[in-house]
């Protein structure tokens, strides 16, 4: 699914939900601020009683406030209807007693004539049903509910019928209704059941009344004043029978004493009538003398027992203690009780309706404790009715012999004549929110005389919205005109002799219909006054009703209503912390003297919402907005619209099947009306909210008559003309200001009712697939602040937790493999904010995707896959990229991989910012280039993080054990790549991603392949990005050494040899301890190869010196390999040998420092001997020196070996210097060094040939060897007479000569003759050497014989 976030556009729409919210939270706030009825009555305790009645402002006539009032109609007959005829044939055979009565459940009367009952539809008269299946005179007949899971389900209802003799149950069914039949129409056809059900004995007592309870219980109202219940069971007991009566006035030991005994023995005083309190399971009974008595049926209901008593003589006195001017008469003879439900009021109980229509208000409780159980029966108000002010009129009810009361008003049947009935209605609906308690009254005729007055139900009132409501019902009822938009009329139905009469109490919105029909329009003084009436806030609110009803029929009022709502609506003002003019209001404040506000309102007064003014030239105290009726009725009725919807929890929890389930506190069908209501609504306000309104100056912030109603709010200015001209610019400007912050109220509005009718469409939606599954799809923590939210906060704030339904719903239809077009279409119909065109594209590609996936032919997967692709291409800057793209990987559609990326990051930068960004440098203060370049980024990781997979997989071993990671069986290997297949798919995604232009994409591209270490692929890209990307590396990456080998070799294999060296003799040459210094040395050579290379193509003289100089570099890069390794050779673990290596391996360091800080300061005699060699310093002495230091050193190294030993390390070291350094005299002084180791020959006994075997060894031609000895022996140092060998170098001469005759193939054979016949001189001369010398000294003459036999060898050479 989609996942847009917020840009700055929905940031200001999501706080214009959030302000509009908060004006919904106050008005909900303002409607529950209705007094209760203690509290209207004004009772403050149960032991403070009050009366009313006595002021006008109690019964207010409505002509008074204004004239055009005096027609508003407040109670409408709807119908009559006659009796049956059938009915009518039967009073003529009546022999002993005819009774009549209505059964309001199922909307039948009843009609009794002596032991026959007829029942029938008193709407419409039909469906005409009756028993005679009894022997004796009906006394009495009750409609009762059965209890449950004693009956068949077919049974509804019990028909109680009592005889003289006994007392019959009879069980009561209905016909199925039709499939589409209406509301209500499963009364429709009534059966009654032949047999009875139940029959037990009345022990001659006659029962004058039937009631039930909610619970089943059946009570009976005895003639012999005492209650009976007729208790029944399933099965019967070993100690109980199945159906049996018992006396709840008497005590459990008067069944012993017979019937006709305690009738005798006490005084007659007939129950007369039963009332239950079904919300407090309470009983109350009145008799025929006026006792009023309580009993409670416990906390649930099936309890009994008496709390309480008052006789007739004790209701009078405590009434005219409390009404002391009133005569007693008017509160006798008590005709009538109601039971006051907890939705009524908290603090009265009961009222009780006297002859003369006196209300006798009676709490069973102490004040404010509405869970106590009943314990007194006190009086605490006495209402009297109209007529008792000095200024009312003559008449006023008297003989009243039946009323009702109900929901704050009441009924009241006065006998005027032997066949007619006047109806009193007195009724709070006019004046909701007022305190004390106001009434308007009503009279009706009636003809015949009334039987039977009682109010007829359309419903449950909090039905509608399912039994699970997060938030219960209030207190108390609110009054009428919060309610009205979806409670029908208050309906009462009047049975008499003559048949039933209908009528209808009219709501507020129903006179306003009224109104508006017979007046012909909203044009007329009736409608402004109604206007008046009811406050603005209230009548616009109301007129919402009519003008937003979507009925074809109801066009032309709801065209009349929207005029009325413009032109009575009133405007936005500034309103000024000054004293209003008080002469046009003197009127209402005398008949409101309570109100303390000089405007009177019909709701507290937190129904404004003040805005402070911004004008800094304001000298008043802080004016402030005060909004329009129209403004403050939109509100208003968009509060009670969703009242009891808006701090409703959204979920409860439900065990099904064994889990815990998340279920929808509303259903489907609730929200029906709801949405109904607030789509006409929306109708209404995108017709006429941002336009001028039906009338042209009439509309939303019209300019009408600013300076007339602006002239109120200011202080009158008696000042110069210019001062006055100046206050006017001043009105006119708030003025001005005020109608704009309305219409940016109404604006937010606006789109709170638009967002709230899209989230009631979903939530319609999902309720229907059932909301428990779709619930079940959210993810764990997404299910727990669910459980948290109210409709409110889904309303406001839930975005994220309604895309999330949405999206397990859509998952819901592709985990069924269900097409997602019709529930797609859908959802852009009802929520197009929520789910949008985008969404559906969304949808519509995943279920392509997932039906590829199941899919098996090739073709036709492949073909799935692409219009996928082309789907989200489309909305790619909106989607779940990776989550799409994990999908594209699990049907190894790799190609959709990079192309849905590639394209996604185009469209989340279109403008190309991420790229010079890039190119820029990435400079922390270009924000909207940086978060471009995130958000490409994060699109190319979908391509890396696919290619990762497939390289991990490519490099497994196919025959390699795998770990599970979890106990169990083995994994699903079905589907899964192999190595193969994944590297195939590898260089699929390589081939399809280095076609692409978008150069940061190759970026992102060569990072992962540098960071996955697989930097040897760059080499084999071709791609005009990678030779940029690898410089800019090496650039921002100084220290990076392999950005650096990337760079050279990819140089190289581009044949950019002189590059390619550059960057080679750079790396060497670098300081750093990454590189050592063989490295340094790999790169030396492969620099000085490359330059070699660029020569040869190019030729230049700038190439030659370039490669010059590096075979120098390398040259003496050779030198420091060799001082490290000198140094290595020495003891390491001396701090300034570590140094010294640590500053070798770091840098390649010049020839001079090289002798001077490491070679001659660690006395390294062959490196300096190499250094000068290399540097071509000429110094003899120099030389001669470090090669004196080289042999004494080795002799040293070899000191305590034997002679052999040293001989042959010595000689090895000579022979491997002398290879490198014979070939220049100045390095290697040949006669220095002949005779220093022929003095060590000497020294330390070596083999008298030792010394020129080693050097010809190196090879030293033999020679130059002898020319060297030959002189040395002629030089006739005394080192050798000092050592008493003086003929030393002659043997050694001697040996030399015997070597060369021994093998002649030392000299080539070109040089032999001659080189022979140098022989034979130098032997000559030794001769003659040898003779001059003393014959007597050792060896000279055994010296002379082996020189003659030598010459004599070396002649036959010749």
């Amino acid at each position: 699914m989609a996942s847009l976030g917020l840009s700055g556009a929905g940031a200001s729409a999501q706080e214009a939900l959030e302000v509009a919210g908060k004006q919904i939270d106050r008005q909900i706030q303002a409607d529950r601020q209705y007094g209760d009825l203690s509290d209207l009555l004004r009772v403050a305790s149960h032991g403070a009683p009050s009366m009313s009645g006595v002021s006008e402002l109690d019964y207010p006539a409505l002509n008074t406030l204004h004239p055009a009032l005096a027609n508003l109609p407040l109670l409408s007959p709807v119908r009559r209807v006659p009796l049956p005829p059938e009915l009518v044939e039967q009073f003529s055979r009546m022999q002993c007693n005819c009774m009549m009565g209505v059964f309001p459940e199922i909307s039948r009367a009843w009609l009794t004539i002596d032991s026959d009952i007829f029942v029938w539809n008193y709407e419409d008269g039909s469906d005409l049903a009756y028993f005679d299946g009894l022997n004796e005179t009906i006394l009495s007949a009750g409609l009762v509910k059965p209890k449950p899971g004693i009956f068949q389900p077919h049974i509804k209802f019990l028909l109680c019928l009592t005889t003289p003799v006994d007392i019959v149950l009879l069980g009561v069914s209905f016909a199925n209704p039709a499939e589409g039949a209406a509301p209500g129409s499963q009364y429709a056809e009534m059966h009654l059941l032949p047999d009875p059900l139940f029959s037990i004995p009345s022990d001659n007592t006659y029962i004058l009344s039937v009631v039930g309870t909610d619970k089943g219980r059946i009570f009976l109202a005895g003639k012999d004043g005492c209650l009976y219940e007729v208790v029944y069971q399933a099965e019967e007991g070993w100690f109980s029978r199945r159906c049996k009566k018992l006396n709840h006035s008497m005590s459990s030991l008067s069944f012993l004493v017979p019937s006709f005994l305690t009738f005798s023995f006490s005084e007659e005083d007939p129950i007369v009538q039963i009332e239950v309190d079904n919300s407090r399971h309470v009983l109350y009974t009145r008799t025929e003398k006026g006792t009023l008595e309580v009993f409670d049926l416990g906390a649930d209901g099936m309890g009994m027992g008496r709390v309480s008593w008052m006789n007739q003589s004790t209701i009078v006195q405590y009434a005219a203690r409390v009404a002391s001017t009133i005569d007693r008469s008017n509160f006798k003879s008590i005709v009538h009780i109601s039971a006051v439900p907890n939705t009524d009021s908290t603090n009265v109980h009961l009222v009780a309706i006297t002859q003369t229509g006196v209300r006798l208000y009676f709490t069973t409780t102490y004040f404010n404790q509405p869970q106590a159980r009943p314990s007194i029966l006190t009086l605490v108000h006495v209402r009297l009715p109209p007529g008792f002010t000095a200024t009312a009129a003559p008449q006023r009810p008297t003989n009243i012999h039946s009323a009702f009361y109900g929901k704050g008003s009441t009924l009241l049947a006065s006998s005027q004549a032997e066949d007619s009935d006047m109806l009193w209605c007195l009724s709070t609906d006019t004046f909701p929110f007022q305190i004390p308690l106001m009434e308007t009254q009503i009279t009706l005729g009636i003809d015949g005389r009334t039987w039977v007055l009682t109010e007829v139900s359309d419903g449950e009132d909090f039905g509608i919205f399912g039994p699970r409501n997060g938030a219960g019902p209030p207190r108390s009822l609110p009054p009428v005109v919060v309610n009205q938009h979806w409670l029908p009329p208050k309906r009462y139905v009047v049975l008499s002799a003559q048949g039933s009469y209908l009528l209808s109490q009219l709501r507020p919105v129903d006179q306003l219909r009224q109104l508006l029909l017979s007046s012909g329009g909203p044009d007329c003084e009736e409608v402004e006054a109604f206007f008046k009436l009811l406050k603005d806030d209230q009548a616009c609110a109301t007129c919402l009703i009519l003008a937003c009803s979507r009925a074809a029929s109801d066009q032309e009022v709801s065209d009349w209503a929207t005029r009325a709502f413009f032109r009575f609506g009133g405007e936005a003002q500034f309103a000024f912390a000054v004293a209003p003019d008080m002469t046009n209001i003197g009127q209402v404040q005398a008949l409101f003297p309570s109100t303390p506000s000089a405007f009177v309102t019909s709701t507290p007064a937190n129904h404004q919402l003040p805005f402070r003014s911004p004008d800094p030239s304001s000298t008043a105290i802080g004016p402030e907005v005060k909004f329009s009726g129209k403004h403050n009725g939109i509100c208003l009725y968009i509060a009670r619209i969703l009242g009891p919807l808006w701090e409703s929890q959204v979920v409860f929890e439900s065990k099904q099947q064994g889990q815990q389930m998340l279920c929808s506190t509303v259903t489907g069908e609730g929200l029906g009306w709801v949405l109904d209501e607030l789509r006409g609504l929306r109708d209404f306000l995108e017709k006429n909210t941002l336009a001028s309104g039906p009338a042209a100056t009439n509309g939303f912030g019209s300019p009408r008559n600013i300076h007339q109603r602006m002239l109120g709010f200011l202080r009158p200015d008696t000042g110069a003309t210019g001062a006055s001209q100046m206050q006017q610019q001043l009105q006119r400007k708030y003025q001005t200001e005020a109608q704009a912050a309305e219409k940016a109220s109404l604006v937010q509005v606006q789109q709170l009712v638009l967002r709230t009718c899209e989230v009631l469409g979903l939530w319609r939606a999902l309720c229907e697939h059932p909301f428990q599954v779709v619930a079940a799809g959210l993810p764990k923590e997404m299910q727990n602040q669910l459980r948290g939210l109210r409709f409110r906060d889904v309303i406001v704030n839930g975005k994220e937790i309604l895309s999330a339904l949405i999206t397990s719903l859509i998952n819901r239809y592709l985990g069924d493999d269900a097409t997602t077009d019709a529930i797609s279409s859908r959802l852009r119909e009802v929520c197009p904010s929520l789910y949008s065109t985008e969404d559906a594209v969304c949808s519509k590609a995943n279920e392509l995707l997932q039906a590829a996936s199941k899919t098996q032919s090739t073709a036709e997967r492949l073909k799935m896959l692409q219009e996928s692709l082309q789907l989200y291409r489309q909305i790619s800057n909106q989607i779940n990229l990776p989550m799409v793209c994990g999908q594209f990987q699990q049907v190894h559609f790799y190609d959709g991989v990079v192309e849905l990326s590639l394209n996604s990051a185009q469209r989340r930068d279109p403008q190309g910012l991420a790229l010079h960004h890039y190119r820029s440098g990435e400079p922390p203060e270009d924000t909207q280039g940086s978060m471009a370049f995130t958000a490409r980024l994060e699109c190319y990781k979908c391509v890396t993080d696919a290619l990762g997979q497939l390289v991990t997989i490519s490099q497994e071993h196919p025959g390699s054990p795998s770990v599970p990671n979890r106990p169990g069986p083995p994994p699903d290997t079905r589907g899964r790549l192999s190595a193969v297949e994944a590297q195939q798919y590898v260089d699929q995604m390589m081939r399809l991603a280095l076609k692409s232009d978008d150069e940061l994409f190759h970026v992102a591209l060569y990072d992962w392949l540098v960071s996955t270490g697989l930097q040897d692929k760059l080499l084999e890209i071709s791609s005009p990005y990678i030779e940029p990307y690898l410089t800019r590396a090496a650039q921002y990456q100084g220290d990076n050494i392999a950005t650096y080998d990337l760079l050279w070799k990819y140089h190289e294999k581009s044949r950019n040899y002189s590059a390619a060296a550059q960057i080679l003799s750079k790396l060497a040459e670098r300081h750093s301890t990454e590189v050592d210094l063989k490295q340094r040395i790999e790169y030396l050579s492969r620099a000085a190869m490359c330059a070699k290379s660029s020569s040869t193509q190019a030729g230049g003289a700038t190439d030659g010196e370039f490669l010059h100089e590096l075979e120098e570099k390398l040259e003496v890069a050779r030198l420091q390999v060799q001082v490290c390794e000198a140094l290595a050779r020495m003891s390491t673990r001396l701090p300034r040998v570590q140094e010294a290596l640590g500053q070798l391996n770091a840098e390649l360091v010049d020839i001079t420092r090289l002798y001077g800080d490491f070679a001659d300061l660690f006395r390294l005699s062959e490196c300096k001997l190499a250094i000068i060699h290399c540097a071509g310093h000429h110094d003899p002495t120099l030389v001669e020196s470090l090669w004196q230091e080289i042999v004494q050193k080795e002799l040293s190294d070899s000191a305590g070996s034997p002679a052999d030993t040293r001989m042959t390390m010595l000689g090895n070291k000579l022979v491997r210097l002398g290879k490198t350094y014979a070939s220049s005299d100045r390095f290697f002084p040949l006669a220095f060094l002949v005779k220093l180791l022929e003095r060590k020959v000497l020294e330390l006994d070596f083999a008298q040939d030792w010394a020129f075997s080693t050097l010809l060894s190196i090879p030293v031609p033999i020679s130059k060897l002898l020319t060297i000895y030959d002189r040395l022996f002629k030089a006739k140092d005394p080192c050798w007479q000092s050592a008493r060998r003086p003929l030393h170098v002659l043997d050694a001469i001697y040996l030399l000569l015997t070597k060369y005759a021994t093998e002649p193939t030392l000299v080539p054979a070109y040089e032999r003759r001659q080189f022979t016949m140098f022989c034979l001189d130098c032997i000559a001369s030794y001769l003659v050497e040898l003779e001059a010398m003393s014959s007597t000294a050792a060896g000279v003459q055994e010296m002379v014989r082996n020189f003659r036999g030598l010459q004599a060898r070396l002649e036959r050479l010749l």
